[in-house]
């Protein structure tokens, strides 16, 4: 079985190399990967410059940012594989990885798409063995950081909408339009991909704000188009999940200079994402219902 590995990536040229380094790596033959930069403002190209006399290999720049959707639906029309699989840029994975996906798909053959687990880690060096924690946790249909798909399956369903052409919600639509087709979502546990993620530092945090601010203008959209009360919990449009996050930032408490002073304590990883993340829903949160109030006021 052929494979292609799509990978969109942009502004990250300290990571991916080692991505595609990994994912070279395989104990599996039979496959190609493609890397869609997406307007990178970086040192990408140059930095992926050294693989690209593998035979395997590919490179497909685009001269102004198109988005993670456009970039995934290039890659399968410029891929040759029977099964695709989709992983981020900033996702290491072990020698099983292609071959675990494979596996699986060779035990389904009418047909479904496979998601494995994904485990956040600090550093680039990081050893990929580690167990996730419960923050790791998630029970998405579909995960575009590590996710399989029979091309026929991808062509069936009409691939990704380009409409999400900022941060958030494009694999969650998705999920959505394979769950519509009757698509089976299957656990791949052995394709593990570790998820570089690093604790941010001020100038840092400013961009992830920024990027949850994205993610809230996705979220109406992908409302709009299913306005079901499943995609209201998932996006978190909910008085449950408000009252949620109020409890745990301390009405207000955890903002955003406790959080920079957390970051720079010498608590653990664990610890600190732990309230980085609750600081974050709350920014998204908070985002979100801006923009609802938007939509109809307009």
């Amino acid at each position: 079985m052929k494979v292609s590995v799509i990978i969109p990536t942009r502004n990250r040229e300290r990571i991916v190399s080692k991505c595609i380094e990994l994912i070279l790596n395989q104990d599996y033959s039979q496959y190609e990967i493609i890397v869609i930069d997406d307007g990178s403002e970086d040192n990408t190209r140059e930095v992926l410059k050294k693989f690209f006399n593998y035979r395997n290999f590919r490179f497909i720049p685009l001269s102004e940012r198109k988005g993670p959707a456009f970039c995934r639906n290039l890659g399968v029309k410029e891929s040759e594989g029977e099964l695709i699989i989709f992983i981020d840029s900033d996702i290491f994975v072990l020698p099983n990885f292609i071959s675990s996906h494979v596996k699986v798909h060779k035990n389904h053959p009418g047909g479904i798409v496979a998601v494995g687990p994904v485990i956040a880690i600090s550093e680039i060096d990081a050893g990929l063995s580690s167990r996730g924690s419960i923050l790791d946790f998630s029970n998405a249909y579909f995960a575009s950081g590590n996710a399989s798909i029979p091309r026929e399956i991808f062509i069936k369903v009409g691939g990704f909408d380009e409409v999400f052409n900022v941060y958030g919600w494009e694999d969650i639509d998705f999920g959505l339009k394979l769950k519509s087709f009757g698509i089976s979502s299957v656990k791949v546990p052995d394709a593990v991909g570790y998820h570089y993620q690093p604790l941010p530092n001020e100038n840092n945090l400013k961009a992830l704000i920024e990027k949850e601010k994205e993610r809230a203008k996705s979220a109406v959209y992908l409302y709009r188009k299913y306005p079901t009360f499943e995609v209201k919990l998932m996006i978190q449009d909910t008085l449950f999940h408000r009252i949620l996050n109020q409890i745990l930032t301390g009405f207000g408490y955890i903002n955003e200079r406790r959080v920079i002073r957390i970051l720079k304590s010498n608590k653990s990883f664990n610890y600190k994402r732990f309230y980085l993340t609750i600081f974050l829903t709350r920014t998204y949160l908070e985002a979100l219902r801006k923009e609802i109030k938007a939509v109809n006021s307009g």
